[in-house]
């Protein structure tokens, strides 16, 4: 019986020790897959200014992780997927009716490869983190990393919505109207 368990002994030990190694070696292997790299030439991260009341109320700054710039694009591709196709029929609705206005479909959809981003992110009165997305077409200010960019009209040039990172939700999608 000894013999037996002499034998047994490092065999088990090794195949403990290997499943331990293979399991360690995967979730590395997912931590890797996971990690957004911030694209800088297109996203600016910018702090929080209690002078900005209108974005939220009743919050304070917060920083972002690398999960949460993640779970931005996610939703941020969400909201846009799911605007877009009442877009596509309206722009289909109006050129059909009229197609001597020879419209421009990108000024009915947005592709999110036009715009640069700017995010403003906070803890709410209930401690959930939220974020403020304010997109815009590429061309223009160039303290766009520094400086919150407003302007009127624009068309879907001009988008901003806000982002709910604890609920996985995003709310008050806002797109600016033609002149």
């Amino acid at each position: 019986m000894k013999r037996k368990l002499y034998l047994l002994t490092p065999i088990l030990t090794f195949f403990l020790t290997s499943c331990g190694q293979t399991k360690t070696e995967t979730k590395n292997q997912d931590q890797k897959q996971n990690t957004y790299k911030i694209d800088t030439s297109v996203v600016a991260i910018l702090s929080f200014d209690t002078t900005q009341y209108w974005v939220f109320k009743d919050s304070k700054a917060t920083n972002l992780t690398n999960d949460d710039l993640q779970k931005i694009e996610t939703i941020l591709h969400k909201c846009i997927n799911d605007y877009n196709p009442d877009q596509e029929r309206q722009f289909k609705e109006i050129n059909d009716k009229h197609p001597d206005y020879k419209l421009d479909k990108k000024n009915f959809i947005i592709n999110l490869t036009r715009y640069k981003r700017q995010y403003v992110a906070i803890l709410n009165s209930k401690g959930e983190k939220e974020v403020w997305v304010n997109c815009f077409c590429g061309a223009g200010n160039q303290n766009w990393k520094k400086n919150l960019i407003f302007v009127e009209d624009g068309g879907n040039c001009y988008f901003n919505l806000k982002i709910n990172l604890t609920t996985g939700q995003y709310y008050e999608l806002m797109v600016n109207g033609d002149a």
